[in-house]
């Protein structure tokens, strides 16, 4: 029989999961912070003394314990932000990197990570997941991100050697690097007056880097 492991199995979305493999003919094991009385779910804590229940391995993997929060630039809390970094993030690193340390996943194993749409469409009151850009709208404030990628730059030429400089721009389709004047020429223009509509963007600096497939 197939077993799965069901991080957040005591949650509304977790147990549904749960459910749903059960019903598939898996042998699930549930998690949650405490253990329940009746030992269907397993208690674990992945920053504590936490130990995966048995010794076999899992065909599958599920991770529905993350945390939810409202909040916006305004009502910003470091620590609820960390809290809930260490509970949608820092937790599924943390027990992925264990079970692969273990060795607990069969070969070709399938893991989920339950994510949430905010993650992708922004609105108010939901910083944590998306960005301060719907949060400021309402001051007339635009607000983006300039990502850079590898830069033509002395430190550039200073950290790497001139095979790997060559390498990296040949995984651009201009075969170069993009230069501090392209990041700086991108941050002048999205905080100039003429940018009256971009706002909550990630854009990229790096001559079609991220998106090339040159084979």
């Amino acid at each position: 029989m197939p077993r799965a492991l069901v991080f957040g199995g005591s949650g509304q979305i977790g147990g549904a999961c749960a459910d749903a493999l059960e019903r598939d003919g898996f042998d699930v094991v549930r998690t949650a912070r405490r253990a329940s009385d009746d030992g269907r779910i397993v208690g674990f804590d992945a920053f504590g003394e936490a130990r995966f229940p048995g010794t076999d391995p899992f065909d599958a993997v599920v991770w529905a314990q993350g945390a939810n929060m409202n909040d916006s630039i305004r009502t910003f809390d470091s620590e609820r932000h960390l809290d809930l970094y260490k509970a949608n993030a820092l937790f599924v690193a943390a027990t992925l990197q264990s079970l692969l340390v273990n060795d607990r996943f069969v070969p070709r194993a399938r893991l989920c990570v339950i994510s949430s749409v905010w993650q992708t469409v922004a609105r108010r009151d939901k910083l944590s997941y998306m960005s301060a850009a719907i949060d400021l709208a309402e001051q007339g404030i635009l607000i983006n991100a300039v990502l850079p990628g590898a830069l033509d730059t002395p430190m550039t030429h200073a950290n790497l050697s001139v095979e790997q400089v060559a390498r990296l721009a040949a995984l651009t389709p201009f075969n170069r690097l993009a230069s501090i004047n392209d990041v700086a020429n991108l941050a002048a223009f999205l905080c100039s007056a003429a940018n009256t509509s971009i706002t909550g963007q990630f854009v990229s600096v790096d001559l079609g880097f991220q998106n090339a497939r040159l084979v």
